[in-house]
């Protein structure tokens, strides 16, 4: 799931656009999509520049993968983020993903040597930038 600042607020995102609906109580998305990984849009958007431009990535696939997630997490970061706001209850013990993506660690330190970065964008940091224009 990508997450994190939609630049065009009037398309309303897709991952990050079924994150803003619980704002407005609407759960289908936690209903629909199993624990999985995130990954911040600007993250991803540095693995593309990464990808055109570091003579070091010849023909790969860089797997952008920061870490798992859950509606749980989701759903509590909502709440610390904005605790004046109703949100649908997570899931009753709702798992989560424990793949070990062993590539996306060679992504993130592609993140930290280009860029200077210390990693990936946590989830709260990327779902704080998706909600700045809600209150």
């Amino acid at each position: 799931m990508n997450y994190g600042r939609i630049l065009a607020p009037e398309i309303r995102g897709s991952t990050m656009g079924w994150t803003r609906q619980l704002f407005d109580g609407n759960d289908s998305a936690v209903k629909l999509l199993p624990p999985q990984w995130f990954v911040d849009v600007e993250d991803t958007a540095r693995l593309h520049v990464i990808a055109l431009l570091d003579p070091a990535v010849k023909s790969e696939r860089l797997f952008a993968f920061a870490a798992p997630m859950n509606w749980t997490d989701v759903i509590g970061i909502l709440r610390k983020l904005r605790p004046y706001r109703q949100f649908p209850n997570p899931p009753e013990n709702e798992g989560r993903d424990l793949t070990d993506i062993k590539p996306s660690k060679r992504a993130e330190q592609l993140i930290r040597d280009f860029f200077g970065r210390p990693g990936w964008t946590s989830l709260e940091e990327s779902l704080a930038k998706g909600i700045e224009d809600l209150h």
